[in-house]
């Protein structure tokens, strides 16, 4: 018997070591981190609204880290090839990535991904927070929503909409919108919201879905007319155009910006880049982007986020299935 528990208190004080090792080697870690350039991945091009406020806010979290962040474009597959690109990089807090809600509770429902979001990632923070509007050509036959719905349903499936990859928010909207409506609408891929943009100004989509981002310069220029905002509030810089809500429809969503990285990542290193990132959303570049551009300064730690993108996975698969999106496994 005393043998017995003579093993028990040696094995006890070896796991309670083990772990004082293991807290302290974290520790020292996150003290000489970083030493080298941090790079953020952004899985849509280069000049949209998620690359700019990632670029603004990155340079804000320099001062803090002391290191320079690498902001790097992995364009394709709505955003599938840069976050496959990051969960399998090394844990070590030097490879990031921005993302979007879809990619958490929607990609990973609809379609074979090589990531799980519940096992794969590392939530670092979020900063921004937005919505997303229906536009046309300023030139387009098509005046008001309704303009649309009627032209759709005289002819299904001819009006097309450019979305910044197939399984991203604006396309579900869109999918949910016309099963309400009783329409069938043709989303057309890009790699970005620009590209999706130019296709509506180029005369090759009759609409593009985006968020205001992308939108509001076009719409300012006088090339983009907005005919709907998927959200329950409107924008001041188009105060006569409807929301989503006063047409009835009790269906939209909300989309986080935010940054994360692989799994594993050592708690103090994931603290220290949480608290950079955070100090970079005071920067007065970043808060005038959000500002012009109508987009909500949305900050979550990465617990919070974690926990609120989690709750949104379940409903949302409620609404994949009712649209016939949801891939069998």
């Amino acid at each position: 018997m005393c043998r017995s528990r003579n093993r028990a208190s040696r094995f006890f004080l070896i796991v309670t070591f083990l772990v004082l090792v293991l807290l302290l080697k974290g520790n020292l870690a996150a003290e000489t981190f970083p030493s080298r350039a941090v790079t953020i991945v952004n899985g849509w091009g280069a000049g949209g609204m998620s690359d700019t406020l990632t670029r603004l806010l990155s340079k804000g979290a320099e001062k803090e880290l002391g290191q320079p962040i690498v902001c790097e474009n992995r364009t394709g597959g709505g955003g599938q090839i840069a976050i496959n690109y990051v969960c399998n990089s090394k844990p070590d807090g030097y490879t990031l990535g921005m993302t979007v809600t879809a990619l958490y509770i929607i990609q990973p429902q609809i379609r074979q991904t090589t990531y799980n979001p519940f096992t794969d990632i590392t939530d670092i923070m979020t900063f921004a927070q937005y919505n997303n509007a229906i536009c046309v050509k300023s030139d387009s036959p098509w005046r008001t929503i309704e303009d649309v719905i009627a032209y759709a349903k005289s002819n299904p499936s001819k009006f097309t909409y450019g979305v910044a990859g197939i399984g991203m928010t604006p396309h579900i909207v869109m999918e949910q919108f016309g099963r309400e409506e009783g329409i069938k609408l043709t989303p057309v891929p890009f790699k970005s919201g620009p590209e999706a943009v130019n296709a509506t100004l180029g005369g090759h989509t009759d609409a593009v879905v985006m968020g205001t981002g992308d939108l509001i310069p076009q719409i300012q220029a006088g090339k983009l007319r907005n005919l709907l905002i998927i959200s329950g509030e409107r924008w001041p810089e188009t105060p006569d155009v409807p929301t989503i809500l006063e047409k009835g429809h009790d269906f939209y969503m909300l989309s986080y910006m935010g940054i994360y990285g692989p799994k594993g990542i050592p708690e103090p290193i994931r603290a220290k880049l949480e608290l950079a990132l955070k100090n970079g959303m005071e920067e007065p570049a970043f808060k005038q982007m959000l500002k012009k551009y109508y987009i909500r300064e949305a900050y979550l730690s990465g617990k919070e986020y974690s926990k609120k993108w989690k709750e949104m996975y379940e409903p949302m698969g409620k609404v994949l299935k009712a649209l016939g999106l949801v891939e069998k496994k």
